[in-house]
C-alpha cells in the first residue's frame, strides 16, 4: 500500500529542487544577458573612442556668425566659457555670439591683462593703475605708488603687481579693494632685478626668476616664496632658493602650471618643481634646440622648438607635468612657425594668422586647413566645436 505522506514528501521535495533548478536558470540567464549587454556596450563604446581618436576632419561648418566692430590696437584673450576684448580705450567681455556680458571704459596707453579661473586683471604697464575683474564684471581698483612694469592675478582676486623704482624693484600683493596684503623688495645692486614671475592659483605662493650681474657674468637665480602660515617660519617668507641649477641658464618665464607644480622655463632647460608647501625638483629637462614657443596646461607642458632634421623647420616637444615624455606626440615636425598653441582634454591646438594644426595626445593629425580669413582667437567650445574670431567677425565653427 502507497505511504501517501511519503509520497507527497518527496513530490514536495522534487518540485522545490524544479523550482530552484528554474529560479537560478532564470537568474543565470538574466545575468548572461546583463554581462553581454555591458560587453556589447564597452565594445561600442571603445569602436568610438577608437573612430573618434582617428577620425580627420577637412573643412568645417559654421554654426553661427556676428559682426563684431574693429577697433585699432584690440587685443583678444579666452577667459573660461567667455572672450575679453581690450584696447586702450577700455575692455569687455563677450559670450560665444559677441553679446556684452559686461565692460569697463578706461584710458590706458598700454593696457596688460592676466587671467586665472574667474578673475582678470588689467594693469596700465608703466602706469598705476590696475583694475580687477570677475565674471560678474568690476570687482575693485587698485592704486600703485611705483610705476607697474607686470601683473599676476590668483583665483581668488589677489593680484600680485611687480613695481619699479630708482633701482628698487617691487612685487605686492593687493586684494580686491586694493589693500596691501604683503610686499617684496629687491635692489639692483644688491639682489639683481626680477626677470619672470609666478603666482600660485590660490594666490598662497610665489616664484621669482631674478638676473644678478656677478663679475663679468649674469646669474640666474629662482626663489620661492609662501605667503601662507608654513611662510612665517622663514625670513621674508621666502622657502627656497635655487642658483646652482641655472648657473648656464636664463629663465625668462616661470609658470604656475598648477597650484602646486611650478614649471621654470629657460633658454636650454625645463625645470619641474613641486610646491605644496616648500619646493622641490621633481624633473630636469635639458633643451638642446632653440625653443621658439612654449605652452602648458595644468597636465601638460609643451615646446615648439628649432628642427634639426631635414624637411621641416620645428619640432613639437610635450611633457607631462611631472616631466616624463608623451612620446606619441613628440619629436612630430612642423613646417609652419605657429604663434599661438593651447591644450583641450585630449589635443594639442596651433595656430597661427592663417593656418591651424590639430593634433591629438596619440600623435594622430586631426585637422590641418588654412583659413581665407585672419585669425585673431582661437577658442575651443567642446567635441569639434571652436569660437573663431576675425578682426570682423565672432564664428561658431564645427569641424567636419
Amino acid at each position: 500500500m502507497i505511504n501517501i505522506r511519503k509520497y507527497i514528501k518527496e513530490r514536495e521535495s522534487q518540485d522545490k529542487n524544479s523550482f530552484e533548478k528554474k529560479l537560478w536558470f532564470h537568474r543565470g540567464k538574466k545575468l548572461a544577458m546583463a554581462v553581454g549587454f555591458l560587453v556589447a556596450v564597452v565594445a561600442i563604446l571603445s569602436a568610438y573612442q577608437y573612430y573618434s581618436r582617428h577620425l580627420v576632419y577637412t573643412g568645417y561648418d559654421v554654426l553661427s556668425v556676428s559682426e563684431l566692430t574693429e577697433i585699432m590696437n584690440g587685443e583678444y584673450k579666452a577667459y573660461g566659457d567667455y572672450i575679453l576684448r581690450y584696447s586702450m580705450d577700455g575692455i569687455s567681455c563677450m559670450d560665444k555670439n559677441g553679446g556684452l556680458v559686461w565692460g569697463q571704459a578706461y584710458e590706458i596707453k598700454n593696457p596688460i591683462v592676466d587671467v586665472c579661473g574667474n578673475y582678470v586683471a588689467l594693469a596700465s604697464q608703466k602706469g598705476n593703475e590696475v583694475y580687477i575683474f570677475n565674471k560678474a564684471g568690476y570687482q575693485g581698483e587698485v592704486r600703485t605708488q611705483y610705476p607697474i612694469s607686470a601683473i599676476k592675478v590668483a583665483g581668488q582676486g589677489v593680484v600680485a603687481v611687480m613695481q619699479e623704482d630708482a633701482g628698487n624693484n617691487y612685487i605686492k600683493l593687493y586684494d580686491t579693494k586694493g589693500e596691501e596684503l604683503v610686499t617684496t623688495k629687491t635692489s639692483l645692486e644688491k639682489e639683481g632685478y626680477p626677470f619672470a614671475y609666478a603666482l600660485s592659483q590660490d594666490g598662497k605662493k610665489m616664484a621669482v626668476s631674478s638676473l644678478d650681474i656677478v663679475g663679468n657674468s649674469l646669474k640666474n637665480v629662482v626663489e620661492f616664496y609662501n605667503f601662507s602660515a608654513v611662510g612665517k617660519d622663514y625670513v621674508e617668507k621666502l622657502v627656497g632658493t635655487y642658483q646652482e641649477e641655472f648657473e648656464n641658464s636664463l629663465v625668462p618665464k616661470i609658470e604656475f602650471i598648477n597650484n602646486n607644480t611650478v614649471c621654470a622655463f629657460a633658454d636650454n632647460q625645463i625645470v619641474l618643481f613641486r610646491m605644496k608647501e616648500i619646493p622641490e625638483i621633481i624633473s630636469i629637462i635639458p633643451i638642446e634646440e632653440k625653443i621658439h614657443a612654449v605652452f602648458f596646461s595644468e597636465s601638460y607642458i609643451g615646446l615648439i622648438t628649432e628642427n634639426k632634421k631635414e624637411g621641416a623647420l620645428f619640432q613639437l616637444r610635450v611633457f607631462t607635468a611631472d616631466g616624463k615624455v608623451v612620446d606619441s606626440i613628440s619629436e612630430k615636425t612642423l613646417s609652419e612657425r605657429y604663434t599661438n598653441a593651447f591644450f583641450t582634454n585630449d589635443s594639442l591646438v596651433l595656430y597661427n594668422e592663417y593656418s591651424c594644426e590639430i593634433i591629438n595626445m596619440d600623435g594622430v593629425e586631426k585637422f590641418n586647413y588654412t583659413f581665407e580669413r585672419n585669425i585673431v582667437l582661437l577658442k575651443y567650445i567642446a567635441d569639434s566645436r571652436y569660437t573663431l574670431i576675425t578682426p570682423s567677425s565672432i564664428s561658431e565653427i564645427r569641424l567636419k
